[in-house]
């Protein structure tokens, strides 16, 4: 029950408390505007009336709060949550990455059932109509995608901010399960052939392909005696991430680096470049849809194919779960086997070194060359 106050000048508050599981906390004051206390006694029935909807959330306008003279309820919109929970978002230390994939996600939401919609008017069909809303302008895995911000959104509206009486079920689309696409031992000897492809950016996709970064942790990371270091800021699942590397990676990432203070180019301009030029080169070996993130996914391959221990494979990985990592396990070792022969034929009788591929494979020569070319 609300309690009366009388505040410095003489006027009355009714406070409204709540149990946070330790103690009586304030949730709101509302003012009875009199300094009448038989006035304020009987205003203070009005507010215990609507106390149990104060506490969830909703803003209430008391008769005498208004020219009307009548009692109104303000009800929270779909825009005023989401720029509240973006803030909270901030305000409780998420990377700016991950606070602007969720404003991207919500302003879709957003478009499809409208900002000023009343919070507690989102339901399943809002739900459905935002998947058909959608549906051929983004695809089914981009959806999916936005239903997951948009899930955890519902979920703070109801259990943090009580605004809602349940969150609404999302239902995400049915996919067929993709498995990453990879570069052959074949593949990656053509690339390493062409004539046009400049001796440094060689480098740069072995070393992706021999470490398994991820794009811009090399431009993130900072060399310590071998190592790369990724600070927790820059790792994508808010740990540092430590890579082992060879001293021909320490040679890359250094002039990489070194690259980017140079180049004008904004960041996201810097690293998208040596996925281009990837991509010019898997087309040239005809392979086409491969991207810069497969050599990621064929170093998963190659390492679980060397070790044949998925743990490991997703420590290197950074991965927060070996689940992400189960998808290296959909393909068949057989097929594996085939398409690299060189880490098949040794996988029995050679002693395996966790932290990298051995100097033999692919008997790709290692000497760094001295001098770059084809700056950005």
């Amino acid at each position: 029950m609300a309690r009366l106050r009388q505040q410095r000048g003489g006027k009355y508050v009714a406070r409204i408390r709540k149990w946070d599981g330790f103690r009586e906390k304030e949730l709101k004051s509302v003012p009875l505007e009199t300094d009448s206390e038989l006035e304020a006694e009987i205003r203070l029935e009005h507010v215990n009336k609507m106390e149990k909807y104060i506490k969830a959330g909703n803003e209430i306008i008391f008769p005498w709060q208004n020219k009307d003279g009548t009692l109104k309820i303000k009800k929270h919109t779909l825009k005023e949550m989401v720029s509240e929970y973006l803030d909270y978002l901030d305000a409780n230390g998420r990377k700016t990455t991950t606070i602007e994939r969720a404003k991207y996600c919500l302003n879709n939401f957003m478009k499809s059932s409208g900002i000023n919609i009343p919070i507690d008017d989102i339901n399943t069909d809002k739900i459905e109509f935002f998947k058909r809303y959608f549906k051929g302008n983004l695809t089914d895995n981009g959806i999916n995608i936005n239903l997951t911000r948009i899930k955890a959104f519902l979920n703070w509206c109801f259990e943090v901010k009580e605004v809602i009486a349940r969150a609404p079920r999302v239902t995400k689309i049915k996919v067929p399960v993709k498995v990453p696409s990879y570069c052959t031992e074949n593949n990656l000897a053509e690339i390493l052939k062409l004539d046009w492809l400049d001796t440094f950016y060689k480098d740069v996709f072995r070393m992706y392909w021999e470490t398994g970064v991820r794009l811009r942790e090399p431009f993130n990371g900072r060399i310590d005696r071998g190592w790369l270091i990724v600070d927790a800021s820059h790792s994508k699942t808010g740990i540092e991430r430590v890579i082992n590397l060879k001293t021909y990676h320490v040679d890359t990432i250094e002039e990489i680096q070194k690259r980017a203070i140079e180049s004008k180019s904004m960041f996201k301009t810097k690293t998208d470049h040596y996925s281009r030029i990837f991509k010019k080169a898997a087309v040239a070996i005809g392979r086409q849809k491969l991207s810069l993130q497969n050599l990621r996914d064929t170093y998963a391959l190659m390492r679980y194919l060397e070790t044949r221990d998925l743990y490991l494979v997703s420590k290197e990985l950074g991965h927060s779960s070996v689940k992400v990592t189960e998808k290296y396990a959909m393909f068949d070792l057989r097929r594996l086997e085939l398409d690299f022969p060189s880490l098949a034929s040794e996988y029995s009788n050679t002693n395996i070194n966790n932290t990298g591929f051995r100097d033999t494979v692919f008997g790709i020569q290692l000497t760094k060359p001295t001098v770059f070319s084809s700056r950005i």
